[in-house]
């Protein structure tokens, strides 16, 4: 019973530990990592501020529609907090990369 209880134990605190990693690379990783979060923070961003096109800072249901398939597709599951518009957050799907 001891055996199962700190069996139980260990396995909660590894679960706790891999649910606070993240496959997003930060963009001060050093090496190829580093390199390519730094490159497709740069290609989200240029695609991003060609999609804005009233330059606000956010994307509208109207502006995604012109530029992107998917993001029309998808757009009422990426605008999580359903103000109708993608933050730089939402439109990443994550926020590691400030804008």
């Amino acid at each position: 019973m001891r055996y199962l209880a700190l069996v139980l134990l260990a396995l909660c605190a590894t679960t706790g530990t891999l649910q606070a990693q993240t496959m997003i690379p930060s963009l001060d990783e050093p090496g190829r990592k580093g390199d390519l979060a730094r490159a497709a923070k740069q290609r989200s961003a240029t695609q991003f501020d060609a999609t804005d096109e009233d330059k606000d800072g956010r994307l509208s249901r109207t502006e995604v529609g012109k530029h992107s398939r998917y993001l029309t597709d998808n757009f009422d599951k990426l605008d999580a907090d359903k103000d109708g518009y993608l933050a730089w957050e939402e439109f990443l799907g994550h926020n590691r990369w400030p804008k």
